[in-house]
């Protein structure tokens, strides 16, 4: 199945055409993206900045970092492996993670270019919640949206990747060399865990929209190749295991390229763990 045929499915707002095509562009997709989650509307959405509630929780992408480094999370306490991954683990989901699904099953981009992405953190350092500044969406040609005021229509899938890309890959690749030398912990391991943060949701998000999985999937390493263009040295991407939903469906579930290291403070390995393959 082509990927670009299943990646319209996902429900628009009621109304007409019209009304769609008038509204804010980003707002749009974040309500469409938070109705994934309903119970949970920051896992997927990306709201526009000027949308949501006003305070100075909010951090740009240039202060963020020194914030997450300074705060007494748990992922702190446990050598300086475990530190770098939850860091960087937090922040490419943040990045590039929610970007994926909302390319896999929306077929639509927004920046999280450095200028563009905003953070708040949790009560431990990591992120909680993204926005952005920029109102620019792209779109593919036969988007209702292509057209109107702040949308860019790219002419393919390929493009609308590449796009993308390169604002995460402007955001991630400074954080990931200061997380380095923060750390020591390896580049390539940090970029291999931005694969990862990609390849799970574009796997798993789709069922969610009532899409098909290996499209989403084959939509994240598109996502992936257009990092590797940048200059991102992503060396694993992991694989895809059958697992039994709650209805008992047989769905794919993603394997991780990159161990997360959450297994150290703690708790058990979690079924997508590399170390838990035979």
């Amino acid at each position: 199945m082509a990927v670009q045929s299943v990646i319209r499915g996902l429900p628009r707002p009621t109304g007409e055409s019209q009304t769609v095509i008038d509204a804010h562009p980003v707002a749009i997709l974040a309500q469409r993206l938070a109705a994934l989650a309903p119970d949970s509307p920051y896992a997927y959405a990306a709201p526009d900045f000027h949308d949501v509630p006003p305070g100075n929780s909010w951090l740009t992408v240039r202060e963020v970092l020194p914030v997450m480094i300074s705060s007494d999370g748990p992922h702190h306490h446990h050598g300086p492996a475990v530190r770098g991954a939850r860091l960087i683990g937090s922040l490419g989901y943040a990045a590039v993670g929610r970007l994926s699904v909302a390319i896999a099953v929306a077929g639509q981009a927004y920046s999280t270019g450095p200028e563009s992405l905003m953070l708040r953190l949790d009560k431990e350092g990591l992120v909680e919640q993204i926005a952005v500044r920029s109102p620019r969406l792209a779109v593919l040609p036969d988007d209702p949206l292509s057209g109107a005021p702040n949308v860019t229509t790219v002419p393919d899938l390929p493009a609308l990747v590449a796009w993308a890309a390169r604002g995460a890959y402007a955001t991630l690749a400074p954080l990931i060399e200061m997380i380095h030398a923060e750390t020591r912990y390896g580049t390539v391991a940090m970029w291999n865990q931005v694969a990862d943060s990609v390849l799970g949701p574009t796997t798993k998000s789709p069922l969610l929209a009532g899409q098909d999985q290996q499209a989403g999937r084959a939509t994240g390493q598109l996502l992936l190749d257009a990092l590797v263009a940048e200059g991102a040295p992503i060396r694993r991407r992991g694989t895809v295991q059958m697992a039994q939903n709650h209805l008992g469906q047989q769905v794919l579930d993603p394997v991780r390229g990159m161990c997360c290291l959450v297994y150290r403070q703690g708790d058990e390995k979690c079924s997508s763990c590399p170390l838990s393959r035979d």
